[in-house]
């Protein structure tokens, strides 16, 4: 454990913290969004294909979610103001050898070193809302972190799209250095100094299990449509990530100085709200997918055309999270998570039955509804995740609940791009079509479009489900023991 905890009260450092706190989250998002637009651009200038490039973008969320359960154990080990100054620092120097890549190879392996340093500043900015800040302003706080996510989610693929217009490539690394330069200077100024404890062990045989355990579980669902969702090469490889996660658990639940303690889930808002994350998780992590397919392939509307409309609804959600920060200091946390729920899922049940020929208005609506429900929940769904465990645990429940997110974001994006195309291949038959689908043709598009609503449908279910579920939210009792 480490020492205890000083809590920020002058205010300029309070100002200083929430600016550190803010950026970063801002820069987290955009590491994303960013590069997902560029990807066609990767393909031209480095010559590779389809399969090989999207390790830009996964060769980044892989580590990320391979180390976030590690943070606190670090945070604790090392102080939370080593850890996030070192981090955020490494994400800069990551930044720069991004933009100088010579080689496919050298982009890659700096955006998996990128996805190290972000593994672990993301939850670390999560926790240290919670051991720094007075409890009065905690939720005040976590609302503009969340605001600011949603910021990076709305203008990352705008910006992108800027600058590969403008510019190049190389500018979607280097616009992150500025704002890695801001956070180090306000994160110095603002995160109280500690010693940390080192005096237990090094537990190395933990970090292998739960960092090589969940890669190997990413690697498995990311490459499963290509090595064949039967082969032994998926089985081993999900068999042994699988094994070495469970085999982590289980030290971890028999140790006294747990590298991620799983005593956070003994505390029944906090895996109510984990369960709900999870949910959220899979819904946007399939989205660009969906849009993909659906706007460009089957309508045929341009990339910019797509962002720009794509661009409203991030909006939707900047504005319900600037409402639930509002309406959350008024008590009513629990009916904004229903709310939210259920007018997300509201919108998602529209886009189950859309056809070649489906209006953009109606289209604008449903997305719009859509992420207007999930920006009315985050904050408050959140805060009541986290606040209901004790403040000792804190660090631990938001490595637990990033950890989750980013594993359940992962397997089911792939998952239910697997789905899609065996759908697309399925309906593609049904209707009397033999051979491959094609590109292009008329055939393809109307059973392309059939197999993006059953993943709406998929999405749907889990939704409601989730909805349901917010009926067992009860209003919670704030003293922490």
């Amino acid at each position: 454990m480490t020492n205890q905890a000083e809590v920020i009260t002058e205010e300029r450092r309070h100002k200083l913290f929430l600016a550190a706190v803010l950026l970063t989250n801002i820069m987290t998002m955009l590491n994303t969004t960013t590069v997902t637009i560029s990807l066609p651009s990767y393909m031209t200038i480095f010559g590779v294909d389809i399969n090989a490039v999207q390790w830009v973008s996964v060769g980044y969320l892989l580590p990320l979610g391979m180390v976030m359960p590690l943070s606190e154990y670090l945070c604790e080990r090392y102080s939370y103001r080593r850890v996030f100054l070192l981090s955020v620092a490494a994400m800069g120097i990551c930044s720069l050898c991004c933009a100088c890549s010579v080689t496919f190879f050298m982009l890659v392996f700096f955006r998996f070193l990128k996805g190290i340093a972000g593994g672990l500043v993301i939850p670390c900015t999560m926790a240290m809302l919670y051991r720094y800040i007075p409890k009065q302003l905690q939720a005040n706080y976590l609302g503009n972190a969340v605001l600011f996510q949603s910021i990076g989610v709305a203008i990352g693929p705008t910006l992108a799209g800027i600058l590969l217009q403008i510019s190049s490539w190389h500018m979607l690394f280097l616009v992150n250095l500025p704002l890695v330069l801001l956070v180090l200077w306000a994160g110095q100024k603002s995160i109280p100094a500690e010693t940390g404890n080192q005096a237990d062990s090094f537990d190395f045989v933990g970090i292998l299990q739960v960092s090589v355990g969940t890669g190997m579980v990413m690697v498995a669902f990311t490459e499963g449509d290509a090595w064949g969702w039967t082969s032994p090469l998926f089985l081993s490889c999900f068999g042994v990530g699988l094994a070495l996660v469970l085999l982590f658990i289980f030290r971890q639940t028999h140790t006294t100085h747990p590298l991620l303690n799983f005593a956070v889930l003994k505390y029944r808002p906090f895996v109510l709200a984990l369960l709900i994350q999870c949910t959220l998780a899979m819904t946007l992590g399939i989205t660009a997918i969906l849009a993909q397919i659906y706007f460009q392939t089957v309508r045929g509307y341009s990339p910019a055309a797509v962002g720009i409309f794509l661009l409203f609804p991030s909006l939707m959600m900047l504005i319900g999270n600037k409402a639930a920060n509002g309406l959350h200091k008024k008590g009513v946390s629990r009916w904004l998570i229903m709310i939210g729920m259920g007018v997300a899922a509201l919108g998602n049940i529209g886009l189950c039955g859309l056809s070649l020929d489906t209006g953009i208005v109606y289209l604008l609506f449903c997305f719009c509804l859509r992420y207007l429900g999930m920006g009315v929940l985050q904050m408050p769904l959140t805060d009541y995740g986290l606040s209901s465990v004790p403040p000792h645990l804190s660090g631990h429940a938001s490595s637990m609940y990033n950890w989750g997110k980013q594993l359940t974001q992962v397997v089911s994006t792939n998952v239910l791009t697997v789905l899609l195309s065996l759908n697309l291949t399925r309906y593609y038959l049904t209707a009397g079509n033999t051979g491959t689908p094609v590109e292009g043709t008329a055939a393809y598009n109307i059973a392309a479009t059939q197999a993006v609503n059953s993943d709406f449908f998929y999405l749907s279910i889990f939704l409601v489900i989730s909805f349901l579920c917010t009926f067992m939210i009860r209003p919670q009792n704030k003293k922490m023991g």
